[in-house]
């Protein structure tokens, strides 16, 4: 009887002990922790015309829709730079905003109408003509390129070089003559130069390169105009206390859209100012002008000053957005707080080979911000280097589309690699778009972002991926000398880049695309243990696609790994560096030492990859999983997903999104489900519930805090044994 009586004081002590360690949280719906939840909200003349009807949006969106933060951008014509106007407009919507508990950042748009001739971005084209036996030849230029017929201010001539044409691209360099001095120009509108040239006889039959210029409505990116503009936008609304700031694909707007592969007229023009040719020259010792002209032309056997040329021509002008977002970055942190959110994307067009590397100098993995943020259909390779260059473990992915269905089946998928939505746009009253505000578009994302609410509340990692795809940025910035290679955009438009990260992707391995510009600024090292290092994200292997014309630190960078041991697949010939040197027996030497020389998916293996089996999921850096599945949302039946971790068997059942972190010593560490039904671990069932319910739990210092979705409070575990 004794012996009873003390097992069962035991038995009530030990389920004591076991009420201890264990705590259940109630709460109406998850609150948003660590990652903010971005809408883009359109501000309209109509809108600021009617302060009254804003702060009820804000009413509106604050009680119907999850989002935390929004970032006000001009459409219809609304100017933000009339500073007397806007400034008790948006003093009133932040304070509303933060009344309501929501964040509110602004965004601006460069000067793409700025009329200032003196200064101007200004676009280089060429032409070519024969001088006649008296040395002369006249000729009609007429603008080119130019998107929008409004953006053209003027057109001029630039430089005029005479030459004896020796082949295609090639001269005789003791014939070369800068003639523009001997050159009468008209201009009898805008879009047309009338160039005279009267050389003399001496040049007869000579070539004559013309190159225009072009002026465009934008003031140059090398010159502190637009850095000014932002700046003084900024310091008015000071005292407002915006939570954010945000440019959006700032950059060169100006350059038509071609989509013609074979079109008969590709691109042909370049960037210039005269800032531009300051800075050029303070940076290089060297000739903007002459550059451009050694662009088009080489000497006689001197393939390399073309190549040279062309490769220091186009690593200069990409840097070109760069320089007004970096500085605007700063700016923004001092006025508003270093803790304020800095936005939003510089994808423009999201490729490599279309306008992009004009528009914006194709900075995604280095534009200055603490998340990676990409827009539209990016890419997941591209998405997961742009989220790995920065230091946040999320990026934003900003989306809008004609239709909301894709919108809601890329949020979901995204959520899977860590990717959160800035979804696009409240008050967005255009055909072939739809209203954030529109009851299926609120029901819709409520669910997605009820996932993401939770993920944010788990708050993993960014994904583990063991390939670094590396693309060589100056082999794509250059075709030359292979004619076959030059693209309608001016760059080796062949070379198969995204494609191939793309097809490594879906054969199921998880790679990061990143260009060789992150070698050269030093945010992708080698660690100590040899591998690939970039922000903390390791890497086992590196797929290295097109090292032609490499700068220094890029061919340093893979001599150091391969005497590292590192495992190397490398892709594309290679026989010159970035300043036209031949380097052949430097490259035979990379080649050599590479474990897998040519792409090839069914190589891979060969580098030490194992591919994603999850067809549902993806593992994380820290060990954790995360499961999606967008019909589960829909249909309100639950999905089921099924991983091994440590040898142990998890299974569960969820609507949307779950994520699972556990080890063999612990068990479930922590763990997050939308509509979790239950849980179970070699078979046998550790946590259910009656009925769905969104929840969370997570281990700490040997409690096990649980926190449910229900503000009855009377949902709880039917079994629970985590």
């Amino acid at each position: 009887m004794k012996r009873i009586f003390v097992l069962i004081v035991l038995f009530c002590f030990a389920g004591v002990l076991s009420g201890q360690s264990q705590k259940i949280n109630y709460v109406p719906k998850f609150a948003n922790e660590n990652h903010e939840q971005i809408g883009y909200w359109f501000i309209t003349p109509a809108l600021i015309g009617n302060i009254d009807k804003a702060l009820a949006n804000i009413d509106s969106i604050a009680t119907k829709c999850n989002y935390t933060m929004l970032f006000l951008t001009a459409r219809e014509g609304a100017d933000f730079f009339d500073l007397k106007l806007l400034h008790p407009f948006f003093k009133q919507l932040v304070a509303e905003g933060h009344r309501k508990g929501i964040k509110v950042g602004l965004q601006l748009w460069g000067n793409y109408k700025d009329q200032t001739i003196e200064g101007s971005q200004r676009m280089i084209v060429e032409n070519e003509v024969t001088l006649d036996e008296m040395g002369s030849a006249s000729f009609l230029a007429k603008a080119r390129y130019i998107r929008f017929e409004d953006r053209l201010l003027k057109s001029d001539l630039f430089k005029v070089y005479a030459f004896k044409k020796t082949g295609e691209g090639f001269y005789d360099p003791a014939t070369l003559k800068d003639i523009s001095n001997h050159c009468e120009v008209v201009l009898p509108d805008k879009a047309t130069v009338q160039v005279s040239i009267k050389a003399g006889v001496a040049l007869k039959g000579l070539t004559a390169c013309i190159m225009t210029q072009q002026y465009c409505s934008q003031s140059s990116m090398w010159d502190d105009v637009e850095i000014k503009g932002f700046t003084e936008a900024m310091t008015a609304f000071a005292d407002i206390p915006f939570d954010g700031f945000a440019l959006d694909e700032y950059g060169n707007k100006f350059i038509e859209r071609i989509f013609d592969p074979h079109t008969s007229n590709p691109f042909r023009g370049r960037w210039y100012s005269a800032a531009m040719e300051k800075a050029y020259a303070a940076e290089t010792g060297n000739d903007l002008a002459k550059t451009l002209f050694d662009g088009r032309y080489a000497p006689e056997g001197k393939p390399e000053v073309r190549i040279k040329a062309i490769n220091a021509y186009m690593e200069f002008m990409r840097k070109g957005a760069l320089r007004v977002e970096t500085a605007v970055f700063h700016k923004s942190r001092e006025i508003f707080g270093k803790n304020s959110f800095s936005g939003i994307h510089n994808t423009y067009h999201n490729s490599l080979i279309n306008d992009e590397i004009w528009a914006n100098g194709i900075g995604w993995w280095t534009a200055p911000r603490a998340y990676g943020q990409t827009d539209e259909k990016t890419f997941l390779p591209t998405q997961m280097g742009v989220a790995m260059s920065h230091r946040m473990n999320a990026m934003y992915n900003q989306y809008y589309d004609a239709e909301l269905s894709p919108v809601i089946v890329k949020a979901i998928h995204d959520l899977r690699y860590g990717i959160r939505t800035h979804y696009h746009a409240l008050n967005d009253k255009r055909p072939l778009r739809f209203d954030l505000e529109f009851p299926e578009a609120i029901d819709s994302i409520n669910k997605i972002e009820n996932c993401a609410r939770l993920l944010n509340k788990f708050n993993p990692s960014l994904p583990e991926v063991k390939l670094l795809v590396i693309f060589g940025m100056e082999a794509l910035s250059n075709w030359y000398p292979n004619d076959a290679d030059r693209g309608v955009y001016d760059i080796n438009d062949k070379l198969g880049i995204e494609s191939k990260a793309l097809e490594i992707w879906k054969a199921g391995y998880l790679n990061a695309l990143v260009p060789s510009d992150l070698i050269v600024n030093q945010v992708l090292t080698i660690g100590k243990d040899g591998k690939p290092v970039m922000n903390g994200h390791k890497f086992d292997a590196v797929l290295f696609l097109n090292p032609q014309y490499a700068r220094e630190p890029v061919l340093e960078f893979l001599e150091a790994y391969q005497k590292q041991g590192g495992k190397l697949m490398v892709e594309g010939k290679a026989d010159r560096d970035f300043k036209g040197n031949l380097i052949t027996a430097r490259f035979k030497s990379i080649y050599d030492q590479a474990t897998v020389v040519g792409y090839a998916i069914s190589s891979l293996s060969n580098l030490g990859l194992t591919k994603n089996f999850l067809p549902d999921g993806c593992k994380n850096e820290d060990g954790s999983y995360v499961f999606t599945e967008l019909n589960s949302l829909r249909t309100g039946q639950p999905a089921r997903f099924l991983v091994s971790i440590n040898g142990d068997r998890y299974t569960g059942e969820y609507k949307g999104l779950a994520v699972l972190a556990a080890d063999q010593k612990t068990g479930v560490k922590k763990f997050a489900a939308a509509g979790c039904k239950s849980l179970s671990r070699n078979g046998k069932v550790i946590l259910s519930f009656s009925k769905p319910v969104d929840f969370y739990a997570e281990k700490k210092n040997g409690v096990l805090q649980m926190t449910i979705a229900d503000g009855t409070k009377s949902v709880k575990p039917l079994i629970n044994k985590l």
